[in-house]
């Protein structure tokens, strides 16, 4: 488990590429490391030195952002001192259509971070945001580039809540957001749960690039709140009522709506997947 901070609760320790490096067990997440205390967005960040050819692995990380952004272009709340905020370079081999895998198995990857450093039950919520007991804890935003039918470059985007308190949240999200340090009823060492973190992403990556697709969705499924219960999905098109009955080989969600017909989501489109007995947010 990941050790308390000190009760200087004043004074969090700092996230630095010498603390965050001197732990880290990987072999290319974090090795080339980019710390700002404070940014627009390190997905943005991120996409600029993707194109100018930065290494796999290369990973971009904030103290604070101004301009956080989530799927959708909404905006991720992200005050400093307390919470990670991150983004990956990656540059996989294999075909683009498999692009929908990765946020899987992303997921995968934090939800085993939480667990295996605070015992608590994470649970995924399809296709990219990481819950504790209903609320949301973690979100992820991939963004790629596509050329000659290739993957020249993904960034990974995570947000995770950690030391956030519910005093600098807005109303409106207090009752959907939470934070590790909430649920626990302690604050936690920042630093070494970005070094499980990164080593979880690493790991789930090299899965992502030589395991067969069922091995992502079977690790997906284990974990998810989504599947096997009734859900309201409001995309581009319209709202549909129906049971999330799977996923594609693709990461794509199978819908059976309300009529029995069965629909195809695909994560691009969807604006909300929540409980179809949820109020409206």
């Amino acid at each position: 488990m990941i050790p308390q901070t000190s009760s200087r609760a004043s004074r969090p320790q700092p996230l630095t590429p010498e603390a965050i490096q001197s732990g880290l067990k990987t072999k290319q997440f974090g090795q080339t490391l980019h710390v700002y205390d404070r940014i627009k967005s390190t997905n943005t960040t991120a996409l600029a030195l993707a194109e100018q050819g930065a290494p796999e692995g290369t990973v971009i990380l904030a103290d604070s952002q101004t301009q956080g952004r989530g799927r959708m272009g909404r905006h991720w709340i992200s005050p400093p001192d307390v919470n990670l905020y991150l983004s990956i370079i990656l540059r996989p081999d294999g075909d683009p259509q498999r692009i929908g895998l990765w946020p899987l198995a992303a997921a995968v990857a934090v939800a085993r971070t939480i667990e295996q450093a605070t015992t608590l039950p994470a649970r995924l919520k399809w296709p990219n945001d990481i819950l504790i007991h209903g609320k949301k804890v973690s979100g992820l935003l991939l963004e790629s580039a596509i050329r000659n039918g290739r993957f020249n470059y993904l960034v990974l985007g995570v947000g995770l809540n950690v030391n956030l308190t519910r005093d600098v949240l807005p109303d409106s999200l207090r009752n959907s957001v939470t934070s590790l340090r909430k649920e626990l009823g302690r604050e936690l060492d920042r630093v070494e749960l970005l070094q499980r973190l990164l080593e979880q992403l690493e790991l789930q990556y090299q899965s992502f690039q030589t395991e067969p697709p069922r091995k992502v969705l079977e690790a997906y499924r284990t974990l998810s709140e989504t599947l096997g219960r009734p859900v309201t999905v409001l995309d581009h098109a319209g709202e549909w009522t129906g049971e999330a009955v799977g996923l594609t080989p693709e990461g794509a969600l199978i819908l059976r709506r309300d009529d029995q017909k069965e629909v195809i989501i695909r994560s691009e489109d969807v604006v909300h997947v929540r409980p179809s007995h949820a109020a409206r947010d």
